[in-house]
C-alpha cells in the first residue's frame, strides 16, 4: 500500500513539474503550493552566487550551517537540501538560474544574490512564482519597496549604508569629496543615497564621474583627479573595476584616500596589485566580534576549514539558520508561511549580529565596519 501511495505521489509531482514549463510564473506559484502540500520531510533551497569568481566563504558557511541544522534537527521535522548554482557574474546565467528555480515546484526558498541588478530581476520572478527570496548580498534600496510578500533581506539596504557612511565621512573630517560610481543598480543607488546624506552636512562633493562596467577606461580620470584638491575619493562600485582604478591611480601618483564599496576578494587583490595597500573599504562583518554567537561560529569554522570566516561565510551561515528557525516555527514548507515567520519573528542573534526585520522584509538596523589594508591584511579602523 505504501509503495502504491509513493508511486501515485511521484507521478503527480512529475506531471506538475512537466506542466510548469509551459505556464506563467503565477500559475507556477499555484502549482508550487499544491506540490508543497504533499507529505515530505525535506525542504529544498536554491542558492545563486558567484562562487568561482569570488572565492569567498559563502559555500563553506552554508555547508557548516546545513550540517548543524540537519544533524541537530534545528528545522524541526524537516531536513534542508541545497541546490547550489554559480552565476559567474553572467547576466544570462543569472536569469537562467532564476527561471530554473521557479520551475522547480518543490523548492521553497532561494538564497542569493551578490549583485543588485540580477537580484532585482530575480525578485520579480520569484514573487510571481511564489518562491521565498532570502537576499544576503544585494543592497539596492528599491528591492524591498514594492510591497513584495516573498522577499526578505539579511543585509543593510543602500540608504542605510549611505547614512552610516556620511556620518563616518563627517567624523573623519573629510570636507571635499570626489564621487565615482558604477552605472548599475548598486553603484548608482549607493552613490545617490550617499550624496543625499552628505547634503545634510557641511561636506561638499567637488567632482563626480560615472562609468559603465562594459566600457571603462580610468586613465584620463586618474590624471584629472591629480589636479583636484580633494580630501577623499568615494568609489561606489564593485571589484574588479575598483581594483583597476586603484592600480592606475597609484601608478600616476594619485594618493588621495579612497573609501570603496568593494569587497576584499582574490579578484580585487589581483587587479589592484600593490596599490591595494592602504585602501579603505566598508564591510558588514567583524570577525573579531566578542559576542558568544560569533565566537562559537568562528571557532567551528576554523576547526573545520583551517581559516577564519569572511563576511559571506557569516552571511550564508546566518541566513540558513534564519530559514531553519522559520521552518521549525511554522512546521511548513510553504514559502509564504516562511516569509511571514521571518518578518514577524523576534530579534535573533547570529554570528553576524542582531537580525530584526520590518514589515517590508528589510533588516532594521546593523553597523558597518571600516577596514584599511595594512601589510596586505584588512585592519578594522572604525
Amino acid at each position: 500500500m505504501k509503495k502504491l501511495l509513493f508511486s501515485v505521489v511521484a507521478i503527480v509531482l512529475l506531471a506538475l513539474a512537466i506542466s510548469t514549463q509551459f505556464i506563467s510564473y503565477e500559475e507556477k506559484g499555484i502549482y508550487r503550493f499544491k506540490v508543497l502540500n504533499f507529505p515530505s520531510n525535506e525542504v529544498v533551497v536554491g542558492v545563486c552566487w558567484p562562487f568561482a569568481v569570488n572565492h569567498d566563504g559563502m559555500a563553506d558557511g552554508l555547508e557548516l550551517a546545513l550540517d548543524e541544522i540537519n544533524s541537530r534537527k534545528l528545522a524541526g521535522a524537516y531536513t534542508i537540501r541545497l541546490i547550489k548554482r554559480d552565476d559567474g557574474f553572467d547576466s544570462g546565467k543569472q536569469t537562467s538560474i532564476a527561471k530554473e528555480f521557479s520551475d522547480t515546484p518543490d523548492m521553497s526558498a532561494v538564497i542569493g544574490y551578490y549583485d543588485d541588478a540580477p537580484a532585482m530581476k530575480a525578485s520579480t520572478i520569484f514573487e510571481s512564482a511564489h518562491l521565498l527570496h532570502l537576499i544576503i548580498g544585494a543592497n539596492n534600496t528599491d528591492l524591498t519597496s514594492h510591497g513584495f510578500q516573498y522577499i526578505n533581506r539579511t543585509i543593510l539596504s543602500s540608504d542605510r549604508i549611505a547614512m552610516r557612511l556620511a556620518r563616518i565621512t563627517k567624523e573623519r573630517g573629510y570636507k571635499k569629496i570626489v564621487m565615482l560610481w558604477e552605472e548599475d543598480a548598486y553603484g548608482e543607488d549607493l552613490g545617490d543615497q550617499y550624496q543625499v546624506d552628505l547634503n545634510q552636512t557641511d561636506t561638499q562633493v567637488i567632482y563626480q564621474w560615472s562609468y559603465s562596467r562594459k566600457h571603462v577606461d580610468f586613465r584620463k580620470l586618474v590624471n584629472e583627479l591629480k589636479m583636484v584638491d580633494a580630501d577623499m575619493i568615494f568609489f561606489s562600485g564593485l571589484e574588479p573595476e575598483a581594483g583597476d582604478f586603484l592600480r592606475l591611480a597609484r601608478k600616476v601618483g594619485l594618493n588621495t584616500p579612497v573609501i570603496g564599496a568593494f569587497s576584499d576578494t582574490p579578484e580585487m587583490r589581483e587587479h589592484a596589485g600593490t596599490a591595494y595597500e592602504g585602501a579603505i573599504f566598508f564591510d558588514f562583518y567583524n570577525v573579531k566580534s566578542m559576542t558568544p554567537e560569533n565566537l562559537s561560529f568562528v571557532n567551528k569554522f576554523f576547526a573545520r576549514y583551517g581559516r577564519q570566516p569572511d563576511t559571506w561565510a557569516a552571511q550564508g551561515y546566518d541566513a540558513l539558520h534564519i530559514l531553519a528557525r522559520a521552518i521549525k516555527f511554522t512546521g511548513s514548507r510553504n514559502p509564504l508561511d516562511l516569509s511571514y515567520a521571518i518578518r514577524y519573528s523576534d530579534a535573533w542573534e547570529g554570528a553576524n549580529g542582531r537580525y530584526k526585520f520590518d514589515r517590508t522584509g528589510n533588516i532594521e538596523d546593523k553597523p558597518i565596519f571600516l577596514y584599511r589594508i595594512h601589510n596586505g591584511i584588512p585592519m578594522l579602523v572604525q
